[in-house]
């Protein structure tokens, strides 16, 4: 896949403008009501605009729901929620690449890629394409949305390496050479129950709150840092490009970014509603 460049992103992404309609709805959505299998889209026409309006949204969304993982996975940080915690920390990572690759032009499907075809501003062109092995294709040998995604993901930020330091930059590089390591991990604590036990009692016997992050173990502390960096990192490009949307209009009808996730991620507490739920009858 083809990504902007740092200067073309920023056109990009300062160019939103509140398109109404199908534009903000889900992005999947527009692409399946809008947009053929195998099209351009064209900067100056209507497509192009509706598509850039609905594609900043998401990644403003996709954004604000990495932070809201980042911070609920800390509650699930017991052992009897700990493999919890790192499925909530690979769906946080998850929309964090989501939002990068989205503020650099590109958009992963189940089948499809939306990416750069022409960068220039003014005159930027995005391309349709379907995953697959033919010529013209986007290609990747792995089966399997979020495989796929991760695949093309690393292929695609290359370029972004050196932009973001070395403190950031491992976040950019699959584990271990494995582009696929992240949903490996997770399926392993969320599908298959003996793993799950196992990681449960690897973390009680580790964690201690006085030296986290440093005490979680294994997979868990590997993703803990990859969901950290990869949010690091797409703030960091969010602010440069000056993106701003109303995406999250739902949410919240006034104030920044930053002030509606400090408002409903940070500062809101869960609900105290224990008392008022049956756990003594699931207890014996």
């Amino acid at each position: 896949m083809q990504i902007f460049g740092v200067s073309e992103a920023s056109f990009y992404c300062q160019a939103f403008t509140q398109e109404l309609g199908d534009a903000e709805l889900s992005i999947s959505t527009f692409k399946r009501a809008h947009i053929p299998r195998s099209t351009i889209i064209k900067e100056g026409t209507p497509l192009f605009q509706e598509y850039r309006a609905c594609s900043l949204r998401n990644v403003e969304r996709s954004l604000f729901f990495a932070v809201s993982h980042y911070r609920r996975c800390l509650d699930c940080l017991l052992s009897s929620s700990s493999p919890w915690a790192q499925v909530t920390m690979y769906y946080g990572s998850f929309f964090a690449a989501k939002s990068l690759l989205g503020m650099f032009g590109c958009t992963i499907f189940d089948h499809h890629v939306v990416d750069v075809r022409r960068s220039f501003p003014s005159k930027q062109e995005l391309q349709v394409r379907r995953i697959g092995n033919r010529v013209g294709e986007v290609r990747t040998t792995y089966t399997g949305s979020h495989r796929k995604f991760w695949d093309l993901f690393y292929r695609t930020v290359i370029p972004l390496r050196p932009l973001v330091g070395p403190s950031l930059s491992y976040a950019l590089v699959p584990i271990a050479n494995n582009p696929v390591w992240q949903i490996e991990q997770r399926n392993a604590v969320n599908y298959d129950m003996y793993s799950a036990l196992q990681s449960a009692h690897h973390f009680k016997q580790a964690f201690s709150s006085s030296t986290f992050p440093s005490s979680l173990p294994g997979p868990i502390g590997t993703q803990y840092g990859l969901l950290e960096a990869l949010i690091q990192i797409a703030f960091i490009f969010a602010n440069q490009f000056s993106l701003i949307t109303d995406g999250l209009s739902p949410l919240a009808t006034s104030g920044t970014r930053g002030k509606i996730i400090n408002t409903l991620v940070y500062s809101e507490k869960a609900p105290r509603v224990l008392s008022k739920t049956k756990k003594r009858r699931l207890t014996k």
